[in-house]
């Protein structure tokens, strides 16, 4: 099990877990009252591209 906590580029706090033996991938957030849940790859991409110049 790999985890990873990470920053995106909008300030948003999240955990990267990976399981080599099951093959799952998951990004995680926590929400305003301390739970972490599972949040869509497509939102960790949106949050963090660059703002355009």
């Amino acid at each position: 099990m790999t985890r990873l906590p990470v920053v995106l580029t909008d300030g948003t706090d999240v955990i990267f877990m990976s399981c080599q033996r099951c093959e799952r991938r998951e990004w995680l957030t926590a929400a305003e009252d301390g739970v972490w849940t599972s949040i869509p790859i497509e939102s960790v991409l949106a949050r963090s591209a660059r703002k355009p110049r």
